[in-house]
């Protein structure tokens, strides 16, 4: 019980603290604009009176009658105690005079601050703040020389109770301050109050549900926002439930995924130490052959060391791919790209291919425009287009392969590589891009592939930004479908438009 009203008192003084902050600010910002409003309302009064002496003088007026009257209408006004006096400036002395002449402040001082009206006169005010030894006498003095040079027309207000009465704020501003802060505080209570009393009910409800595993009942909250907040604690408790059930389900998923990658990884390291065993043992037999038999007649002996030689730039080659392989891996997306000539790369790649002769007699076609530029990185494209050919070349029995452009959009270009050959069934498709798979193990053994060199196709397309994939063609043969990126079209400025 005392928690509760403890909570409460600090939750209603923090809110009472706030009204009134507020409240009190809005009141001085009221209050002060209208003191400026009232001491305004005087200096415009007492400017006039001033000014209608010097529109009197400028139009040969009775100055007197003027200033009589000017002092009979103020009289029935706050500013009854006025006073009102005129000097000649070329004789220097007092002429007319109104009220109590002790209260005339003298203003040799304060010519610099004399400021050219509209009318041609020069006025000069002084309020209260400005009058130095003279504030405990007047409140307002103001000084106006006619336009003509030869009056100067002194008005002042002493202090009076009606001039601080004049220029106080009234005080009913303050009754209705107040009046607002006293009903604003009593409201304050009453939200402070009820709002305490639901965060009770609520954290009642938070100790039960920490102890209760079981689903809590909802008849006890309010049909209100705390109500609402505390079913929805409840939904946020069942929706923690369910995700801890899924959180194990995906830890399960996550174990299960990692002992397949550590299966994947053994698989491929059986692979890795398989095919390299493979040419090994070879070189290893061919040269203990010769070692045994050093009367081997020498055609034996140079089969046996072709043999081995054979083997070896096998697993050099090997070697070499699995380095490719990991250079990929390892690199990412950080291949270095630039904007590649794709028709002057095949182009060049035609005649080396021909005079080479790692066709094996097979026409090499291609069909790919002048101006076809893509985005890559020589090397790569280079290794790919290379492994393509050799992959046709080796295993597809054909007598012709080739390269086309399919077709491009703003992004990508997609080109076909393809031979005539007997291509493979459909189960292995899903498959040619796996790290050693082999459609035939012996054939390609034969052959002298080392079952990465479409492995690195489909990597370095990746590694450039394209993808590729693998189908039969309806004529018979393999068909190869990959994209490279081709260069962004650059928009004309402004400049180059005009």
């Amino acid at each position: 019980m005392k928690r509760r009203i403890k909570y409460n008192l600090r939750l209603f003084l923090v809110a009472a603290a706030c009204i009134w902050t507020v409240l009190l600010g809005f009141a001085y910002l009221v209050v002060r604009e209208e003191h400026k409003f009232r001491r305004e309302n005087i200096v415009e009064r007492i400017d006039l009176a001033a000014s209608c002496i010097a529109d009197a003088q400028t139009s040969d007026n009775d100055l007197r009658e003027t200033i009589a009257f000017v002092k009979k209408y103020l009289d029935e006004t706050y500013l009854s105690e006025i006073v009102i006096q005129v000097y000649d400036l070329r004789s220097r002395k007092l002429i007319s005079t109104v009220g109590d002449g002790r209260y005339a402040v003298p203003h040799t001082a304060f010519e610099h601050s004399r400021v050219s009206q509209s009318d041609g006169t020069r006025l000069l005010r002084l309020m209260e703040d400005d009058l130095g030894s003279e504030k405990k006498k007047l409140y307002y003095y103001s000084s106006r020389i006619t336009a003509d040079g030869a009056l100067d027309i002194r008005v002042a207000v002493p202090r009076s109770t009606k001039i601080t009465r004049a220029a106080s704020v009234d005080p009913i501003i303050w009754i209705f301050i107040l009046g607002v802060g006293a009903f604003g505080t009593f409201l304050v209570y009453v939200a402070t109050s009820h709002q305490a009393r639901n965060v009770t009910l609520l954290h009642d409800f938070a100790q039960r549900a920490a102890a209760d595993k079981d689903f809590i009942p909802m008849g006890d909250f309010p049909s209100d926002e705390i109500g609402e907040i505390s079913r929805q604690i409840v939904a946020i408790y069942n929706s923690r439930m369910q995700a801890n059930v899924r959180r194990e389900r995906e830890h399960v998923i996550a174990l299960k995924a990692t002992q397949e990658k550590n299966n994947m990884k053994k698989m491929l390291t059986d692979n890795i130490s398989h095919e390299l065993k493979t040419p090994i043992g070879i070189i290893k037999a061919y040269i203990e052959m010769l070692i045994n038999q050093p009367d081997m007649p020498e055609k034996d002996r140079c089969h046996f060391l072709e043999k081995a030689q054979m083997n070896v730039e096998r697993l050099v080659s090997m070697l070499n791919d699995l380095s490719t392989m990991t250079r990929l891996d390892e690199s990412g997306n950080n291949i270095p790209i630039k904007e590649i000539d794709f028709h002057s790369t095949i182009f060049t790649l035609s005649d080396e291919v021909v005079k080479s002769g790692i066709i094996h007699g097979m026409d090499f076609r291609f069909n790919i425009p002048m101006d076809c530029t893509i985005l890559g990185n020589e090397g790569l494209l280079n290794s790919v287009l290379q492994n393509l050919i050799k992959n046709s070349a080796a295993y597809s029995q054909g007598t012709e392969m080739g390269i086309e452009l399919l077709g491009r959009n703003d992004r990508y270009m997609t080109f076909s590589f393809y031979d005539n050959g007997t291509g493979v069934a459909e189960e292995h498709l899903s498959h040619l891009f796996d790290r050693f798979y082999r459609v035939d193990s012996g054939r390609s053994r034969k052959a002298g592939g080392t079952g990465l060199g479409l492995p690195i196709v489909k990597s370095s397309i990746i590694s450039m930004g394209g993808s590729i994939t693998v189908r039969n063609r309806k004529g018979g043969g393999l068909e190869f479908i990959f994209t490279l990126p081709c260069p962004r079209v650059k928009k004309p400025s402004n400049d180059q438009q005009g």
